[in-house]
């Protein structure tokens, strides 16, 4: 039996995960206590976020494909600008993540060439300048989705 993935489902959860990254770039929450999480969250987002996008850009027959690319590209802008959030001085994370803030700089810049090429990807599919707008909130996505 052929192994099914359920790609909304994993970009649901990776963005949830970005989210939280995001919460932190904007808090101001304790280093010794979040900190750690942080750089893990982070770390697993960036291989979750690739993986998925070379899943999908793998596959040219996908129904869905625009809307996952669409969605893939604003989650992955958001993951690079919270990360460029973080990494900038002052911010309450950037001494706790010191150590691995070359590892977060190269992340933050993969990330925003990755939502840029994605991008243009969906604006060459439907030939129209196409928009990171959600049409649909978070909010609504998450109670749209609720089982």
């Amino acid at each position: 039996m052929p192994h099914v993935i359920h790609y909304e489902d994993d970009i649901f959860i990776i963005d949830g995960l970005v989210r939280v990254i995001c919460d932190a770039s904007k808090l101001e929450p304790d280093p010794e206590v979040i900190g750690d999480m942080v750089l893990a969250a982070t770390r697993l987002a960036d291989s979750t976020l690739r993986r998925v996008k070379d899943l999908i850009l793998q596959n040219d027959h996908l129904v869905e494909r625009q809307e996952y690319v669409r969605l893939l590209s604003r989650t992955t802008r958001v993951l690079s600008e919270a990360l460029s959030d973080i990494l900038r001085p002052g911010s309450p994370l950037a001494q706790c993540i010191a150590s691995s803030a070359d590892e977060m700089e190269r992340m933050a810049s993969a990330h925003r060439a990755a939502a840029t090429e994605l991008r243009d990807l969906l604006q060459e599919a439907t030939g129209e300048n196409a928009s990171n707008v959600d049409l649909v909130s978070g909010d609504e996505l998450s109670e749209l989705l609720r089982i």
